[in-house]
């Protein structure tokens, strides 16, 4: 009996555990970014600023994130550690989503939680790998993307006496997709 409570638990903890982002951002050099991801990066526009290179670890997944801004807006491009492209990320405002799926995102706060704060929202662009990753950047950048966006919200929630930070994805449509809490270790480079 003991050793079935005891299983019962470490399988609980395990699956707490797997939903906590432990994330973990280093910046690094170009040099030490893909080959690969360096040769789609040749392609972005001459007038992006502020490009900056980070590898990240979240548990197991390794990651490489470059950051930057154009035409004053603030995107993230993440790679694999083979140099493919997971996604596109452009950081938005709440007020700028489409008026039906922003309507559903807040039902969905207000339905779980007696308390939420928008902290940042990000567009979330997923790559497909048959399409040509120089293409699939450009039309992001030049606002001419014919998929619609995932949306990356990380708010503070607040339920019952407990409050956490937690990033939630939203589909296209704006129904809750999942989440994962934030380690507070791991919060403020999430920000940016």
């Amino acid at each position: 009996m003991k050793t079935k409570t005891l299983f019962a638990l470490m399988l609980i903890c395990q699956f707490v555990f797997s939903q906590t982002k432990n994330e973990k951002e280093e910046r690094i050099t170009k040099s030490e970014f893909p080959e690969v991801a360096i040769e789609v990066i040749k392609n972005l526009p001459d007038d992006c600023k502020r490009l900056k290179f980070y590898k990240e670890t979240d548990g197991e997944k390794q990651s490489f994130e470059v950051k930057f801004k154009y035409k004053k807006k603030r995107y993230s491009l993440e790679f694999t550690n083979d140099g493919v492209i997971e996604d596109l990320e452009v950081l938005t405002k709440f007020k700028t989503i489409n008026e039906s799926k922003k309507s559903k995102i807040k039902n969905y706060f207000k339905s779980n939680f007696s308390k939420y704060k928008v902290i940042k929202v990000q567009k979330q662009f997923i790559y497909k790998k048959e399409l040509d990753p120089v293409a699939f950047i450009k039309n992001i950048l030049k606002n001419t993307a014919t998929e619609a966006p995932n949306f990356e919200i990380i708010a503070e929630v607040k339920t019952d006496k407990k409050r956490d930070i937690r990033e939630f994805t939203f589909n296209t449509s704006g129904e809750f997709v999942n989440f994962r809490i934030i380690n507070p270790t791991s919060y403020e480079h999430v920000l940016y």
